[in-house]
């Protein structure tokens, strides 16, 4: 395999806003899969630079000057400003490859506008598409791996790369961590539901943990997983043999029906400063909730209490509901 000049791009957000939420936090949404890329890229032997995208601004970082190839990785809510930059680089000769939530869930439209779309990706995905790295014109090339991969590089890996964007982060800085993948759950709205749920080494988290407190006085870690703590024993034990309690700051997504009393309480005296469950419906997704059949109004009624219970001992919360 010849030697790529290589560019990765994490778009952030459809236009570059001036609102203070944006300008404090917008920093902090980056993906751990460009990260993952990049390192994956390096690790083939490619040079390798990172930009993270407000819109039309570059947050941090930039592309090379002449790149054989550039990852794009966006939402849909930001497919046309990744259209739009994938439409400049192919009219240089630049080969485009477009990975994120927008490549899993539009793939055939996508591939009207990038030469190669990703579904799932490892790194045999990623070392395909640079063995290759040749314009598939007018439709890309589909490509994804049969599962998710086995492990992911962590935060040591990926520091530079999440250096770069903490960078412009003025206030709140929150590194991206995952300790798993997929999903237990059947949500009929959720990409994840039809990903088998694994866990990733709790050698390589234990580790990042413990390079955190190297780095900063206080860290503020956001959990990427999907529900975070469905081994839930197994994580607290890890991040509890790792850093002593309250060490670093955490924010995770969960679901109701993983928060005991019991498990509330112990997240708490570990750090964990917000929570954010799924409820989703007051007429679906019992499960996940922990209500069960109960719906509607009584529904509302036991998942209040409960989420009562967890503000008595974490101090944000935030429920996500399906529109």
């Amino acid at each position: 395999m010849r030697k790529l000049t290589i560019g990765v791009v994490d778009v952030l957000g459809r236009s570059a806003s001036r609102a203070l939420w944006a300008r404090a936090m917008r920093a902090n949404l980056a993906g751990i899969m460009p990260q993952v890329v990049a390192v994956w890229c390096e690790e083939l032997g490619h040079d390798v630079s990172m930009a993270y995208y407000n819109g039309p601004e570059c947050m941090a970082g930039g592309l090379p000057e002449r790149p054989d190839v550039v990852f794009i990785s966006a939402f849909t809510h930001s497919a046309l400003v990744a259209t739009a930059l994938s439409n400049q680089l192919r009219s240089r000769g630049v080969v485009t490859v477009l990975g994120g939530p927008h490549a899993r869930s539009y793939p055939v439209d996508a591939q009207q506008y990038f030469d190669y779309v990703v579904g799932r990706t490892d790194k045999d995905v990623i070392r395909d598409v640079l063995q290759d790295a040749s314009p598939h014109r007018p439709i890309g090339v589909r490509i994804g791996a049969e599962q998710q991969p086995r492990s992911l590089p962590g935060v040591q890996a990926r520091w530079k790369f999440i250096e770069l964007i903490l960078g412009q982060a003025p206030f709140v800085k929150i590194v991206p961590m995952i300790g798993s993948l997929g999903c237990p759950y059947t949500c009929d709205f959720c990409v994840d539901s039809v990903v088998p749920y694994q866990p990733l080494e709790f050698e390589t988290l234990k580790a990042d943990l413990r390079f955190l407190t190297q780095q900063f006085a206080r860290p503020r870690v956001g959990w990427h997983d999907p529900n975070f703590g469905v081994r839930f024993n197994d994580y607290l034990d890890a991040i509890e043999e790792a850093v002593p309690p309250g060490r670093i700051d955490f924010v995770a997504e969960s679901t109701l029906s993983l928060l005991s009393e019991a498990n509330v309480r112990r997240l708490a005296r570990n750090g964990f400063r917000a929570i954010l469950p799924g409820i989703e419906s007051w007429y679906a997704h019992g499960n996940k909730s922990k209500t069960g059949k109960t719906v509607g109004a009584a529904k509302v009624e036991q998942v209040a209490d409960h989420v009562n219970l967890i503000l008595e001992h974490v101090p944000y919360l935030q429920a996500n509901f399906v529109l």
